[in-house]
């Protein structure tokens, strides 16, 4: 299944399959949620799916991972990608552009 992301749902936490939080959304665009591991998260997900040292780089979670989107969160069909898909330079602005534009 496939939810429609727009730049409204940055700053959403976006939570796993088991309704755990990951991470957090910092940019839409198109069908692309760019992501970055939540911070109470951080210890117990950036080793185990490879995301140690790059904290400050955001993914990109394509919109046919996400099972739902609420007003509230945004709760994933699985996990979060590894690294060795989709990584782009953070963002410090919670704009609705790609990663490129900042």
């Amino acid at each position: 299944m496939s939810a429609r992301l727009t730049p409204n749902d940055v700053g959403k936490p976006v939570e796993n399959a088991a309704g755990e939080r990951v991470a957090v959304v910092t940019s839409v665009d198109r069908d692309i949620a760019y992501v970055r591991p939540a911070t109470d998260s951080l210890e117990s997900i950036t080793s185990s799916i490879g995301w140690d040292g790059i904290v400050e780089q955001s993914i990109g979670l394509h919109s046919d991972a996400v099972r739902e989107v609420t007003t509230e969160t945004i709760r994933l069909e699985g996990e979060l990608p590894s690294t060795d898909d989709t990584v782009t330079p953070a963002l410090d602005s919670g704009g609705g552009g790609s990663p490129d534009e900042a």
